[in-house]
């Protein structure tokens, strides 16, 4: 399609093993430093479970294994619905490409790329997902639109879900009555028509052509009811968390529940934390100052935050060994082919 700003693949990543090509010393160097990339931002999440570790482990000796464990699986599907709200973008980005092929590596784009997140200044997540996609002949301002469109959805998912929570909030600090205005502002500006400007302006700095038609409106309604599902998945995480401390009921979940999302919504905004670091906690405490005492509180906000940590290296986990399984599959598939043809 006329106007796509999807990019071939460079020499340096010619994805044809037919014709293999030389790398270059830039290319060599450029490679060496997404790989260096990656191996810092995974340092980074250890070194933040490690320092996190001493808050914690009281609280969690104090909880049932089982309530550990079932509070981390509810974390899984979430962050896997987030990786799935970010492919229905990128596949309204990628509509003159046949874009099944690539879906493995799509899943290890975003999720690797998310894992940048806990370095100081959250845009590495960004950085990494778009070196991540140009490795993959994906442009640069292809992935990075996507991300950040997928980002805006992500905050108009948060404050809409955060509504239940927000009348708490408020009451025990009062200056977060911003938020009230700025929900309509996010809900008009998910508008496609809006979207379409606002992503053709950022094309536009990356001297590429802007989008060939405008994304459709059932795209931003399937992300968008993705991003509510996916902090349905995080409040379940935080509901059974505190089971030991609050009485689960509707009403509980979802005070947690939009707690949780403003919570990583303001964590979104204040991008030079390493992951929102203290934003979220901050509305978390808010939130839980009902239930429990200041202490328990900090602690469960802590243990929430590791354990988003361990769920996002999890599945960055299950997407290599999945990527891996059906790369073997489709090699065992090719030669038993070729054993048939002679």
């Amino acid at each position: 399609m006329t106007g796509s700003i999807a990019e071939t693949p460079s020499n340096d990543n010619d994805l044809n093993p037919e014709q293999p090509a030389a790398k270059s010393t830039k290319a060599k160097l450029v490679d060496f430093a997404r790989r260096a990339l990656v191996v810092i931002v995974f340092a980074a999440a250890v070194y933040f479970i490690a320092v996190q570790w001493p808050q914690v482990q009281a609280t969690v000796f104090a909880l049932q294994w089982w309530q550990v464990l079932l509070s981390l699986l509810a974390l899984i599907p979430g962050v896997l619905l987030g990786m799935y709200m970010w492919r229905v973008v990128m596949a309204s980005l990628l509509r003159s490409v046949d874009i099944e092929p690539q879906g493995l590596v799509l899943n290890q784009i975003y999720l690797v790329g998310q894992i940048g997140k806990y370095l100081p200044g959250s845009v590495w997540a960004f950085v990494l997902q778009m070196e991540l996609g140009r490795k993959n002949g994906i442009a640069r301002a292809q992935v990075f639109v996507a991300s950040l469109v997928s980002t805006g959805i992500t905050i108009g998912a948060a404050l809409v879900v955060g509504a239940s929570a927000l009348p708490i909030l408020v009451q025990r600090q009062p200056n977060l009555q911003w938020l009230y205005v700025i929900l309509p502002v996010v809900i008009l500006a998910m508008n496609p028509n809006v979207v379409t400007f606002l992503v053709n302006i950022v094309l536009r700095v990356f001297r590429r052509p802007p989008l060939p038609e405008r994304i459709q409106a059932n795209t931003m309604v399937k992300a968008f009811i993705l991003g509510v599902l996916m902090y349905l998945c995080f409040g379940l995480h935080l509901w059974i968390l505190v089971g030991h401390e609050a009485t689960l009921d509707l009403a509980t979940f979802l005070v947690l529940t939009g707690a949780l999302a403003l919570g990583m919504t303001l964590g979104v905004l204040a991008f030079l934390l390493p992951a929102g670091v203290g934003a979220r906690e901050a509305i978390l405490i808010l939130a839980l100052a009902g239930m429990m005492s200041a202490g328990a509180a900090t602690a469960i906000a802590a243990l929430s935050r590791i354990m988003f940590t361990i769920a996002d290296l999890l599945c960055v986990g299950i997407a290599f060994v999945h990527f891996r399984w059906r790369q073997q599959s489709a090699s065992k598939t090719s030669v038993d082919s070729a054993s048939e043809a002679k």
